[in-house]
């Protein structure tokens, strides 16, 4: 009997240490016109996407598309993602404003107007909808409200469990290179791989705590020169560390994003702290998230200077 039973316990560990690491990677901000006109014109992260030939969910600002002179270019570059075969797009806002800092029906105009261009080159709608700043609003009434509105437009929102202050690194990335400092910005570049996968092993253990399982993660970046030169080493040590790339659908699938949002807010932080019901363990969960003080350090000394 008893060897049945050591049995039994042998299978449920081998069960729980073969159970798959999967993520969705998806991409804010798009797109980065500055980036696109600096490359003559090519969106050199999308093809860097597509040679790695991994899904990914974009989410739209429209507005950037008029934040230089080449409209008609950039107007290019969008639908070169949207036809790519590996893209899934969503609606970011027309204009990246936080809901919180605005009236309802204010941000309801500006989701409106941001599906307007990639609705016209899909002929449909984006399925999806991520909030800028992940900011859902000052409470759960606010949220409520919103919420309706995008099941009513058709919207499914997309929340994020991993997200790395890319964009912080990516304002050193850019310092570095505008001084022609190459090795720094090689350092950096490295620096963001690292902590990001830092991150990931994280969350990988608090979701064991948590739920006894890998969930499947939905990691949030950036379109910026950052990950354009750095996110194939990213997903490449991913992969070493026994990632697969789902689609974000595929990983919503995953039951735990019908998990009670407890925390509803104008902070943007990850929906595996929001899920979490007691406030005392979510801000105890919250500050062993490892944390790059360097980068910080660094990036306020960039802002002060500017």
């Amino acid at each position: 009997m008893m060897k049945h039973v050591v049995y039994i316990l042998i299978l449920i560990s081998q069960s729980c240490l073969a159970q798959p690491r999967q993520v969705a990677v998806t991409i804010d901000d798009v797109p980065n016109v500055n980036v696109f006109q600096r490359d003559n014109f090519r969106s050199i992260l999308l093809e860097r996407i597509e040679e790695l030939n991994i899904p990914v969910a974009i989410f739209i600002n429209e507005k950037n598309i008029y934040n230089n002179a080449f409209v008609k270019e950039n107007i290019a570059c969008l639908e070169r993602w949207l036809t790519s075969n590996t893209v899934t797009p969503g609606n970011h806002s027309f204009s990246h404003i936080n809901y919180a800092d605005t009236t309802l029906e204010s941000f309801q105009q500006d989701i409106i107007k941001g599906e307007k261009l990639t609705t016209q080159i899909m002929r449909r709608r984006p399925p999806y909808f991520r909030f800028p700043f992940n900011s859902l609003g000052n409470d759960s009434a606010s949220y409520a409200v919103i919420q309706n509105f995008l099941t009513i437009r058709g919207y499914i929102h997309a929340p994020f469990t991993i997200e790395s202050e890319d964009w912080a690194f990516n304002a050193l990335y850019e310092d570095a290179l505008q001084n022609q400092d190459v090795g720094r910005a090689r350092e950096i570049g490295q620096q963001y791989v690292i902590h990001t996968m830092n991150l990931f092993h994280h969350f990988e253990t608090l979701c064991e705590n948590l739920y006894g399982r890998n969930i499947r993660h939905i990691y949030l970046c950036h379109d910026n020169q950052l990950n354009t030169d750095y996110l194939p080493a990213l997903i490449k040590d991913l992969g070493k560390s026994g990632y697969s790339f789902i689609s974000l659908e595929q990983a919503l699938d995953d039951i735990v994003y019908q998990s009670t949002e407890f925390y509803t807010g104008r902070y943007g932080f990850s929906w595996i702290y929001r899920w979490e019901k007691d406030q005392d363990k979510r801000k105890a969960m919250m500050r062993g998230e490892p944390v790059d003080e360097s980068l910080h350090i660094e990036y306020q000394k960039l802002v002060n200077k500017k």
